[in-house]
């Protein structure tokens, strides 16, 4: 060993049998020392430069350094992978360029469906209504994920969101056998449920934009329920009442007072002020869920969310409040109806829970026994155009119009907001209101 010109220099000795195997060995030779000069240590990366290496199998692997975490240790980001080395180093600059904005980096495996099966039950179904939630689920089950489901949710843009509403509208569901097409509320709704979980995912950092917002929801066709005619709807009631009909007092007290399905089968007497002509409407016969395997009569049998206010009845059924303020209402009795509810009131045969009306089994009314009913009174009135049980409710709105009664007060008897109508129409003064309904009295009066 020995030193020329400032750098040290030793003489390595090869030896072989042949000519031919030594001019081998020294080549051998040559490519190790070229290969140990490529590999001398390099200076160390800054901090999110990034690393990137080729695995054994091929395949290139990138990391960027993120900055140490709480407890102070090296931290790196996801690797992203590619069989190409320039496709690998495009990845890690636009990641770097993520990062540096502040932004998580994204789960690329993470499907759209993956996260809707996640968030229903772990975020939504927390912090919604039963009810709410069904329909956020069926939403997600037959219209969301068949569309776009599989799509990965990092990866979500205006066009799938467009594809769905497409999607949707070309697409049929089956009800009582036959095919039905989806409408534009049926787009609507798909809309709102992808974009409430997109603002979520948003929060858990598995996107950086809900692009439902950047898509607009197509224009709903109004899909009226039917009114019927005040002529149709008095046949009704004195065929019922010709009838015997157990019921025609709810027929009447749907027609009269415009209530909602679950606001009348949740009516219980001591909230029925005939005295005074006044109707509190601040309960509703809901059927919850129950936890699995839980008791027809345990009083936590509902898997309800946490604070969720309700007051159990019999199994499935329990009194709820109102979606909104505005539907806890108290409204006044027009005088036939509060007449025919004192003489029913006589011979009502008491039940558990107080409700004025109950099936023949003595239980509360279920959803489908009281459409089944109203169908039957119709159908005994020789109604050609049915309406549905919501349908009396806008028969209620659509009589008390034609009458001229003020759209101010319809609005506050009904409890409906909608765009057109402001907070100042939520308190009504109740003679006007009972007024208002007076003029509904024709359809108790026998002819």
């Amino acid at each position: 060993m020995e030193q020329r010109d400032g750098r040290w220099v030793d003489t390595i000795e090869v030896t072989a049998d042949t000519p031919a195997v030594l001019k081998k060995r020294v080549a051998a030779v040559n490519r190790l020392l070229r290969q140990l000069e490529k590999e001398r240590e390099k200076p160390p990366r800054a901090q999110g430069e990034g690393a990137l290496y080729k695995r054994g199998d091929g395949m290139w692997v990138g990391r960027v350094e993120l900055p140490p975490g709480p407890d102070g240790k090296r931290r790196r980001s996801k690797p992203v992978y590619s069989k190409d080395r320039a496709t690998v180093v495009d990845k890690l600059e636009k990641l770097k360029g993520v990062l540096a904005k502040g932004l998580d980096q994204l789960d690329r495996q993470l499907t759209l469906e993956t996260w809707l099966e996640r968030w229903l039950e772990e975020i939504a179904r927390p912090k919604m209504r039963p009810h709410a939630w069904k329909s956020y689920r069926s939403a997600v089950n037959t219209r969301i994920v068949p569309a776009i489901g599989p799509k990965r949710l990092a990866d979500l843009r205006a066009e799938h969101i467009r594809y769905m509403h497409k999607w949707i509208l070309a697409s049929t569901y089956e009800r009582g056998g036959k095919k039905i097409p989806y409408t534009t509320r049926s787009v609507e709704e798909a809309h709102n449920v992808l974009s409430a979980a997109l603002t979520d995912a948003l929060t858990e950092g598995l996107v950086h934009r809900n692009w439902c917002e950047a898509v607009a929801k197509p224009t709903v066709l109004s899909e009226s329920h039917g009114a019927l005619t005040s002529e149709q709807a008095r046949s009704v009631l004195i065929a019922a009442m010709k009838d015997g009909d157990a019921l025609v007092t709810r027929w009447a007290a749907g027609l009269m007072l415009g209530g909602r399905q679950g606001e009348l089968l949740g009516l219980q007497w001591d909230r029925v002020n005939l005295d005074e002509g006044t109707l509190d409407l601040a309960w509703q016969l809901e059927w919850l869920p129950l936890h699995k395997g839980a008791k027809p009569d345990d009083p936590k049998r509902f898997a309800v969310p946490a604070g969720f206010e309700y007051i159990p009845l019999w199994r499935g059924a329990a009194l709820t409040r109102p979606k909104t303020t505005l539907s806890q209402r108290m409204i006044p009795l027009p005088e036939p109806l509060a007449a025919i509810l004192e003489v029913y009131r006589k011979s009502w045969t008491p039940n558990p829970w107080n409700l004025v009306w109950v099936s023949a089994r003595e239980t509360p009314i279920s959803d489908a026994a009281d459409r089944r009913g109203w169908a039957a009174a119709q159908k005994r009135a020789k109604i050609s155009d049915p309406v549905d049980v919501h349908g009396m409710r806008g028969t209620t709105a659509t009589l008390l119009m034609e009458a001229g009664v003020p759209d101010s007060v319809v609005q506050a008897i009904l409890g409906h907001a909608s765009v057109l109508v402001t907070r100042k129409y939520q308190r009504v003064d109740l003679t006007m209101a009972r007024k208002a309904l007076g003029k509904l009295d024709v359809l108790l009066e026998l002819s």
